[in-house]
């Protein structure tokens, strides 16, 4: 079988005439089918639940069917294209079947992992600005994908990177950009959020009238003040 070639054959026995009698000619049909042979692959493996549709690179025999375990990814079964936007985040083994055909050729299954990842989505905010340098901490509020980090621009804000925290009274008053940060991973692009944070200067004053005592006669006595403005 190894050295024929694919196709359908009518084999043929034969023999000569003899003693009298006739040659003798009897045939058989023969089939030999091409055994399958294939391999998938997904190169742009992890991907993101975001990335719209992942498709397969298949090398070798057509006409195959597509699954995958566990559960979860949305895979055509006759195409291998993955709706990546309605698969569930996980790892997968994709299986490229081929059943058993005339000819005697075994079935065919041949596998490919793929990783999805879920895209990190996450808001930022700091309910109590604005603040004050005497205020003592500021907590941020985060809704969504754990894991990233904050900064804050311009240079001045004394921020945590990893809690978002911000220690008001070694902050320097001003108005600040806090940034969270997710890194790119499993697929899935980078992250970045902002919110605004802004922060006063405590005032600080000190009165003094250096004349008192004073008297009724003496006209008007004014104050000395340093520090702060604005006040009454």
């Amino acid at each position: 079988m190894g050295t024929s070639t694919a196709g359908s054959y009518t084999v043929t026995y034969s023999i000569a005439a003899g003693g009298g009698c006739s040659a003798l000619s009897t045939t058989a049909s023969v089939v030999i089918g091409t055994a399958p042979s294939a391999t998938i692959s997904y190169a742009g493996s992890p991907y993101c639940t975001s990335g719209g549709t992942a498709t397969v690179t298949r090398t070798g025999s057509t006409g195959g069917t597509y699954s995958a375990t566990p559960s979860g990814l949305s895979i055509g079964s006759s195409t291998g294209a993955i709706t990546l936007g309605t698969s569930t985040a996980g790892t997968y083994t994709v299986t490229y079947s081929i059943a058993s055909v005339y000819g005697g050729c075994s079935a065919l299954s041949t596998t490919a992992s793929v990783v999805i990842g879920t895209a990190p989505s996450a808001t930022i905010s700091y309910a109590g600005s604005p603040y004050c340098t005497s205020g003592g901490t500021a907590t941020v509020t985060r809704t969504g994908s754990t894991g990233g980090t904050y900064s804050a621009t311009p240079s001045g804000l004394s921020i945590s990177s990893s809690t978002g925290a911000i220690t008001l009274g070694t902050s320097t008053a001003g108005t600040y950009t806090v940034t969270y940060s997710i890194a790119a991973g499993g697929g899935c692009s980078a992250l970045s959020t902002t919110a605004s944070v802004v922060i006063g200067t405590a005032p600080s004053a000190t009165i003094s009238y250096a004349g008192s005592p004073y008297c009724t006669s003496g006209g008007t006595a004014t104050v000395t003040r340093t520090g702060s403005t604005g006040g009454t």
